[in-house]
Order: C-alpha cells, then structure tokens, then sequence
C-alpha cells in the first residue's frame, strides 16, 4: 500500500561557530565492506518486459539504446571522463548507488539501504525500477550480502499523476517517477521514504 504526502519545506538559518584549523581528532579504521559497483537485480516476473533492460536512456542526448553493454559508462567531465569499465544498457537492475541506510531493527548488523532513483535524473531513469534492500555487511571478510530487495509498485493507485508504468497493472514505480533520498523504518513494519522531486514522502 502507498500513501502520498506533499511536503512544504521552510527555509532554515544555521548559525555555527567557525571551524578550528589547528583541531585534529585521531581515528582508526575498524573494518570496510565492498558491495561491487556492478551489483544487478532482476526486475520481479510481473514487471514490464521493458523493465529487463535498465539505462536504455542513459546515453547522450537520453536517445534510446536498446542493446546491453553497447555504451561504456565514465566519470563524467567533472572528473575527467575516465572509463569506468561498466558499460550499459544493464541487463537487469542496478542495486547501487545508495541514498539511505538505516539499521534494521532487532537485527544487529543488517541495514535497510535505498537505491536512488536511476542514472541521475528524470529523463533517463524511466526503466529504472525504485527498489530498497536489506544487507548484512562482514567487516571480517570485505563482503556484503545483499539478503533481500523490495521494489515499490502502487497497484491501488494512490498517486495522483501519471507514472512511467501507468498503463500495467502492479504499477510498478520508476526513477522518472520519484527521486528517493531517505526511509526510515517504523514499528509497524511500514516505511517512510523521503522524496526530492515533489518533494513527497511516500509511505510504503
């Protein structure tokens, strides 16, 4: 079930003291997880078909590209344009990269995470499935298991615009749909997700 909420947002004034350039706090690395950049889940059986292959928009201009791994992914001119050796459209749903985290409760070492909403913006995340995950990091061994994947669809159809799906029956949601930045889980087992294009906060 899905609840839409439109948020206002006010303005705020945050007075802080100015930092001291001669602090120094020491601090030790008690351990790190790598989950790989190249982390893909597939589409649920009653997805779209369309939904199988992610990124089909992600090329220049947005112009469509049907055939996987036909485009090879870079840093951007920000960061000098080197290759990333991921090329996409992707096969399948890309878990990463994370705009939430939140532990699970009762659940010592697992965490919620909640993918973002695609490849950046509206225009090229129509075939990019919202999903959140639940993972168990070992700081052991470096890895982290990626245990379970919720994607969020709004069969009763709550929101109130069109959606990229609109015209399938689970209505499952897109990154040209909702932008999602945070969830917080509460005790009854629902989630709040926060969203930056309404912005909305969407109850799950």
């Amino acid at each position: 079930m899905l609840k839409l909420r439109h948020i206002l947002l006010a303005s705020a004034l945050c007075i802080s003291a100015p930092a001291l350039a001669d602090q120094r706090f020491e601090a030790t690395l008690a351990g790190h997880a790598i989950l790989p950049a190249f982390t893909m889940t597939l589409p649920p059986a009653d997805a779209p078909r369309d939904a199988l292959v992610s990124g089909k928009f992600a090329g220049p201009g947005n112009l469509r590209v049907d055939a996987p791994g036909s485009i090879m992914g870079d840093t951007g001119a920000m960061h000098g344009n080197r290759q990333t050796g991921i090329a996409f459209p992707f096969i399948g749903q890309p878990v990463q990269g994370f705009s939430g985290i939140k532990p699970v409760a009762n659940e010592s070492g697992h965490y919620w995470v909640l993918t973002d909403n695609g490849f950046g913006n509206r225009r090229n995340s129509p075939d990019a499935l919202l999903m959140f995950h639940k993972i168990r990091p070992d700081w052991t061994t470096g890895q982290v298991a990626l245990l379970q994947t919720t994607f969020l669809r709004d069969p009763l159809r709550r929101i109130p615009f069109r959606i990229a799906y609109e015209g399938t029956e689970q209505r499952y949601l897109t990154g040209a749909d909702f932008d999602l930045e945070s969830i917080q889980p509460l005790p009854d087992g629902s989630f709040m997700i926060g969203d930056e294009f309404g912005p909305f906060l969407i109850h799950m």
